[in-house]
């Protein structure tokens, strides 16, 4: 666990902070995924248009699009804040790079992958 911190300290270190004001996207559903995002505080709205889920995040620290990121792939909902919001941004190659820099780091990005899908299993609501 202390090896989790550590290299979770290293990881938002890395990052660049960006302040968003509210209803400002992050990205939207089908966008390639060329961002990862922290949220350090604030507050984001999921959406998954095609399936009718929503998720609000409030002042949670959480990592928003890792499985993109690492895949390679497209953003699966679209995010937007709902008020003035902080985030860490790392550039999806850069964020390759730390998963092969630090020890413990790919270990790490997955149990923050399920964290968040643990979120979602908590806490989405259908529309």
């Amino acid at each position: 666990m202390e090896q989790f911190l550590e290299t979770g300290k290293k990881v938002l270190a890395s990052g660049i902070e960006i302040k968003y004001l509210a209803d400002e996207f992050l990205f939207r559903q089908g966008q390639k995924a060329e961002f990862v995002f922290y949220l350090q505080c604030g507050s984001i709205l999921l959406d998954w248009p095609n399936e009718n889920k929503r998720l609000v995040l409030s002042n949670k620290p959480i990592f928003i699009g890792i499985d993109e990121a690492i895949q390679g792939s497209k953003y699966m909902c679209t995010a937007m804040t709902t008020e003035e919001s902080k985030f860490l941004v790392f550039d999806r190659a850069y964020f390759n790079q730390l998963i092969t820099e630090f020890d413990h780091a790919k270990d790490y990005f997955e149990s923050m992958m399920l964290e968040f899908t643990s979120q979602l299993n908590l806490q989405t609501v259908k529309v």
